[in-house]
């Protein structure tokens, strides 16, 4: 473990100006840099790839196709839902809400720039004015960006230990560049919720009205389809981000003392598993063509290697060491 020293009187502020400076400064760079990539380049645009149906079922399905919509519009009186990007993997989801208009049911995509999420019982259409329409499309991009650049930190996180085994260095309980990686993916993740949760408050809900849209239906029951296990997991994640950021200083880690502390960070894989299943429940593995999937696969792909890695290189080291003694 780190020496608690570190973190007092003159050393402990030349720690703080090298962490400011080699890793919270990079990392800033960093992770800006790529959400503006991955928000301006062609090759990640949203609207780019299909969007799915996240409302029918427990899980993600390919949209149904427009005469498949339009018979069921007529034969059940209403459209089937569709989801579009909540940021691409992260689809966004449509709910049925009534037009007042012409009295029927109708699909409102959660995050769209062509259909417009509002409160219960209001009339949903295009807003007035192209200028809206792209700082909608702007919103949205960002959402996803922000989400994809921060399970990319998550996933560097998890590799930290596996490389330092590879490497015969040693792994102590805490290092500030794995709790630096750790605060950087947690900002970009709740930048990620704000962002989800602004897009129905631009499009006329309130905040309560939006948070509630993401988690109970309209007949006051929890959501339990696609789009509503995505919320649950990203919920999940959420509380576990905010509790492994609040631990994450020498403060906490003197208070808790090492072992426990140790514990509570372990939470961080079952993080990765949630955000996981996050962008798989909105869609995310029905866009193989998708840059943003191909980034999820190989973070996964990355994790799951580096910590069978790590565990077989932790054992061989653990037996050899019984062995000698």
């Amino acid at each position: 473990m780190e020496s608690v020293a570190r973190s007092i009187g003159p050393l402990g502020a030349r720690r703080q100006r090298h962490r400011m400076l080699f890793h919270h400064i990079p990392l800033a760079i960093a992770s800006v840099g790529l959400v503006v990539l991955f928000t301006t380049l062609p090759r990640f645009d949203v609207s780019a790839y299909d969007h799915v149906d996240l409302m029918t079922g427990a899980f993600p399905q390919p949209r149904a196709s427009a005469a498949e919509t339009k018979r069921d519009a007529s034969t059940h009186g209403q459209q089937t839902a569709r989801g579009t990007n909540h940021g691409n993997e992260h689809a966004t989801a449509t709910e049925h809400r009534h037009d007042v208009r012409t009295g029927e049911s109708r699909p409102v995509a959660h995050g769209e720039a062509r259909t417009r999420a509002s409160d219960h019982g209001r009339d949903v259409t295009q807003p007035p004015g192209q200028q809206r329409v792209s700082l909608s499309r702007i919103v949205q991009q960002l959402t996803v960006a922000t989400g994809y650049v921060g399970i990319g930190l998550l996933a560097i996180t998890l590799l930290i230990g596996p490389v330092n085994l590879v490497l015969g260095k040693r792994n102590p309980v805490s290092t500030y560049l794995r709790r630096d990686l750790g605060i950087w993916a947690a900002i970009l993740s709740v930048v990620h919720v704000a962002l989800a949760v602004a897009i129905h408050v631009s499009h006329g809900s309130g905040v309560v009205t939006a948070v509630v849209h993401f988690f109970i239906a309209e007949d006051g029951r929890p959501l339990t389809n696609s789009f509503g296990w995505g919320n649950w997991t990203g919920l999940t994640a959420l509380v576990i981000v905010l509790g492994l950021l609040a631990t994450s200083s020498d403060a906490a880690l003197r208070m808790l003392k090492a072992r426990p502390w140790k514990w509570l960070q372990r939470l961080t894989y079952a993080l990765f598993v949630l955000v996981v299943l996050h962008a798989d429940f909105y869609g995310a593995l029905l866009r193989m063509a998708s840059p943003f999937t191909r980034l999820l696969l190989l973070s996964i792909a990355m994790v799951l290697v580096g910590q069978l890695a790590g565990v077989w290189l932790w054992r061989r080291r653990h037996v050899s060491r019984a062995s000698l003694a």
